[in-house]
């Protein structure tokens, strides 16, 4: 049986980062990951001769950890370009820029772009929320319940579903304020107004746009850790699925073996060859949320017996490679999120959202002449979306008001995030702070992701680095956290990715 300095299960962002850590603390990490590469939902490849993004393709701003992070490996970030838009089913269809505010909650109730999206009867709701004082909503534990007390049910269908639920592939119903929008709560004591704590928040946040790339892509950040982690002595055992953890005294024992090819091209890797073990006295657990609990329910004093994760949406969507000049003038910016047909109105798109990468992101497309546009499908409690690509061709000409042709399309994509990206429920939060409680009475042991430290990289990279260096001295206390999606069959001429995390 082998002993090693430390042990990272799982090689998404957040275990790499753990890895990245230990391996500066110089103690020679081995981190095993069952797929063949790293990087969990940062994942780029080639489409249409174009390397673009086709997992996660920013951070959130809100705190300095990733841009920290980036300059650390010698990669520069970049704010994106182009405003964003929000697209209305009313009327037979328009779209308005999205209001400047948090998560669709607006900063300012006289700006026109709110007019825009409200009824007369709508706006007049919201402005109560001026003079209501500090107590209504003031306990509401999800988004959705804040909004509607304070601002009313039609700001939260027509702003804060559309915006919140597409950041969060989640309905506002099921997102704990105090995970999605930290602070916001606290502002709302002191402002009492909901639209004056949006302001307060946005104003207290680094300046300029929220979120932010590398500017080569979000792609180049995993392949800048792996590689600074064997800079630094660790080691990367890809194809290698651990199959169980047992305490023994102040050491982790875990059983490890190759990992095979499932059945289904989506589904996750299966045990394949003869077990191994390893040892080790520092142990970071770095998987999704169920694969975690998979493991954890192996233990008696982790309580995991009974946890099940909230179902996450199943997502997808559609890169377009084109050769589109007509789209040089960036016609809706950035993008466009689409607001849910909740009114009856007829539905002219299918799609929950839009990205203009190549406006969003000009430098990663630079000098190639190419247009990318990401469409992207499926909402919570909706069925599992099933795009072709004559579909998001019309999605896309009818958002961006340009006809799009297929012998304009130099390549394409489709990716599926089945059972994506549980959501941050405050019971399932509840059950992270009681395991974060049992976590930080172990010797030698970490949870991180997406499932426990929260959704985004803003909240996954300084959450890993943190529990590194608890394990490193094991005296800092342990931070508390969330999880994760996956893709596709192939149509003729398609190229078709299959990023599957079982969330």
């Amino acid at each position: 049986m082998t002993h090693v300095e430390s042990l990272v299960i799982g090689g998404g962002i957040g275990g790499l980062q753990a890895a990245h850590t230990l391996a500066k603390l110089g103690l020679s990490p081995l981190l095993l990951e069952p797929r063949g590469s790293c990087g969990g939902l940062i994942f780029g490849a080639p489409i249409g001769g174009v390397w673009v993004d086709l997992g996660a393709e920013s951070f959130a701003k809100r705190q300095p950890a990733v841009a920290a992070l980036c300059a650390e490996l010698g990669l520069e970030t970049v704010d994106p370009a182009g405003a964003s838009w929000v697209w209305s089913h009313r009327d037979g269809g328009f779209a308005v820029r999205i209001p400047h505010g948090i998560l669709g909650i607006p900063a300012d109730l006289d700006d026109p772009d709110v007019a825009g999206l409200l009824s007369d009867d709508g706006l007049a709701r919201a402005r109560e929320d001026l003079t209501m004082g500090p107590g209504p909503g003031a306990d509401a534990a999800d988004l959705a319940s804040l909004v509607e007390t304070r601002l009313g049910p039609e700001l939260l269908t027509r702003l804060v579903e559309p915006i919140a639920g597409g950041i969060h592939s989640a309905r506002p119903s099921s997102l704990a304020v105090d995970v999605v929008a930290p602070g916001l709560r606290e502002a709302l004591a002191r402002e009492g107004s909901l639209v004056r704590a949006a302001a307060a928040v946005r104003a207290s946040a680094p300046q300029g746009a929220v979120v932010a790339s590398a500017s080569g892509g979000m792609f180049t950040l995993p392949r800048a850790l792996v590689r600074r982690i064997g800079e630094l002595g660790g080691q990367i055992a890809t194809g290698r699925i651990v199959t169980a953890i047992a305490r023994d005294g102040d050491t982790w024992r875990v059983t490890h073996c190759a990992a095979g090819r499932p059945a289904d091209p989506a589904g996750t890797p299966v045990p394949d060859g003869d077990p191994v073990e390893l040892t080790t006295a520092r142990l970071v657990i770095a998987l999704d949320g169920r694969a975690a609990l998979d493991l954890l329910r192996t233990v008696p004093e982790f309580e995991a017996g009974d946890w099940t994760l909230p179902r996450g949406a199943d997502l997808a969507h559609v890169c377009l490679v084109l050769d589109a000049p007509e789209l040089d003038a960036g016609p809706r910016g950035s993008g466009l999120l689409v607001a849910p047909d909740t009114e009856g109105a007829p539905a002219r798109v299918a799609c929950k959202a839009l990205t203009h990468y190549s406006i969003k992101w000009p430098r990663v497309v630079a000098g190639t002449g190419k247009h990318v546009l990401r469409v992207s499908y499926g909402r919570a409690d909706g069925p599992a979306p099933e795009p072709t690509l004559a579909g998001a061709l019309a999605d896309a000409s009818t958002l961006l008001g340009v006809h799009l042709t297929e012998d304009q399309i130099a390549g394409h994509a489709v990716i599926r995030f089945p059972n994506s990206l549980p959501p941050q429920t405050p019971e399932h939060r509840a059950r992270v702070a009681a395991l974060a409680e049992r976590v930080d009475a172990l010797p030698g042991v970490a949870i991180i992701g997406s499932w426990f430290a929260g959704t985004g990289l803003a909240a996954v990279i300084p959450h890993a680095e943190v529990a590194a260096h608890r394990l490193a001295d094991q005296t800092a206390p342990t931070p508390g956290g969330d999880a994760a999606p996956a893709a596709t069959e192939p149509s003729a001429g398609q190229t078709t990715f299959t990023k599957v995390r079982s969330a």
